[in-house]
């Protein structure tokens, strides 16, 4: 019989047990609640049950992870390893430090909430797409992992030192961020599909919509103001000087070289996307690097600026800010859904100043797009075109010296129509010319409209 009671020296016990095998393996255990021989086999029919079950489950999970590998060539390779596994991989571009450094921590973020929330699963190929999407609503939400768990360690040691609880109120991470981390845990996953045996991607999914990211550019008398002051602050200076004539971003104007500056022409790839850059170097940027390039013995044109952006980037940053709020210049606003303030004006800001004033002083949107190294769909609809150095030289030269600078003398706008009318009459016979001549005559006053 395969449920029993068991006996000893004081007789049988009062509860049943049963013991079967299923899939070679033994099982056994008490009937809970089992007080006659009748439930207590309606009990271990359950637990048949459930055990074939986890067998069936079990051999299916091995017959789809064995086609898997089949398929892919690829084995188990567990989360712990993973990281380090992707960094191998040969790619088009190698990380720069910041980057490697933000690769090791988001993938380290992950990793320790797959540890805490679902130890059960250690390999890559486990990660499920319910997995994915539970932990970019924690970014969402609350902030990365790491981050929540050290503010939840902090309040315990305060309330038990101080006997005082203390309120953690979770904050999300912006939308911009959440998809960084969430690109980053992607590719580690796409990179080793066929390593890991993985045949489809649980971080496919949708990015979420960058809509409160987008930075002001500095106002005509903001930029007085800051001019006016520039002197005062001898690290901005250089910043908003580079930035305002050439378009560059925070991390190109720290970390750009004398050898990039070649023929009065900045030449250099943009550090963020690759994109190839040509700038031309204009008058007010020129006379800053004649007069700090021979006392200058780095390879960098800002070396204070380059060790900084290398080792705390965002004190770059806070450093700009500082400046700018003394001027009275404020640095961040309320976003709408967002319960944290989002910087609206920041070294970012020159690179949306510097399209504002292109535009402003009509210089065609392909040359600012090739001096930007800018794809992005808020400034552009299709790839960018291809401007040469000439035009580059013609349109850019028209930029003012916001430092204190008149702007030069701009041409009458184009006219369209009067263009297009030219280019017409160019094909017309002598004799159709003259007949609209003498018709458009007949039609003008004797006298010009004064």
């Amino acid at each position: 019989m395969s449920v029993f009671k068991r006996k000893s020296k004081y007789g049988e016990t009062r509860e049943y047990h049963y013991k079967f095998m299923q899939g070679g393996k033994w099982f056994y255990g008490v009937c809970e609640g089992c007080t006659t021989e009748r439930s207590a086999l309606a009990y271990e029919k359950k637990i048949k049950e459930t055990a074939k079950t986890a067998s069936e489950q079990k051999s299916v999970k091995a017959l789809i992870d064995n086609f898997a590998d089949q398929l892919t060539g690829g084995s188990a390779v567990p989360l712990a390893d993973a990281l380090e596994l992707y960094l191998k991989k040969p790619k088009k571009r190698m990380p720069g430090a910041k980057q490697l450094a933000q690769k090791i921590s988001y993938w380290g973020d992950f990793t320790a909430w797959m540890a805490q929330s679902h130890p059960e699963v250690v390999n890559l190929r486990d990660v499920r797409r319910s997995h994915a999407e539970e932990y970019i609503a924690l970014l969402r939400t609350s902030g990365s992992f790491q981050y929540v768990e050290s503010q939840r360690r902090r309040m315990e040691e305060t309330k038990c030192s101080s006997g005082k609880a203390v309120e953690f109120v979770p904050q999300g991470l912006s939308p911009a961020t959440i998809n960084v981390r969430h690109k980053t845990v992607k590719a580690v996953f796409a990179w080793l599909a066929a390593d890991a045996g993985i045949i489809e991607n649980p971080f496919d999914i949708q990015f979420l919509d960058n809509q409160y990211e987008s930075r002001e550019a500095f106002t005509p008398e903001e930029l007085r103001l800051i001019g006016a002051h520039l002197d005062d602050d001898p690290f901005v200076k250089p910043i908003f000087l580079i930035g305002i004539c050439t378009g560059l971003s925070e991390g190109d104007i720290c970390n750009l070289r004398w050898e990039e500056i070649r023929n009065g022409w900045i030449v250099r790839k943009r550090r963020k996307t690759g994109a190839a850059l040509d700038i031309p170097i204009l008058p007010p940027l020129a006379a800053f690097l004649a007069e700090h390039r021979p006392i200058e013995n780095s390879e960098f044109v800002l070396p204070e600026h380059a060790v900084m952006y290398a080792s705390n980037p965002t004190g770059v940053t806070y450093r700009v800010k500082q400046f700018l709020e003394r001027l009275g210049i404020k640095t961040s606003r309320k976003a709408e859904g967002r319960s944290r303030s989002v910087s609206s004006k920041d070294v970012h800001s020159l690179r949306h100043t510097f399209a504002y004033l292109a535009g402003e002083y009509r210089i065609p949107l392909p040359i600012v797009q090739s001096v930007l190294g800018h794809m992005s769909p808020e400034m552009t609809k299709h790839y960018q075109a291809h401007a040469d150095r000439e035009a580059k030289e013609k349109y850019l030269t028209r930029l003012p010296d916001f430092l204190n600078a008149a702007p030069q003398q701009l041409p009458p706008p184009e006219e369209p129509e009067r263009q297009e009318l030219n280019e017409l009459l160019a094909r017309l016979p002598l004799d159709e010319i003259r007949r609209i001549l003498a018709q458009v005559r007949s039609t003008l006053p004797d006298k010009p409209v004064e």
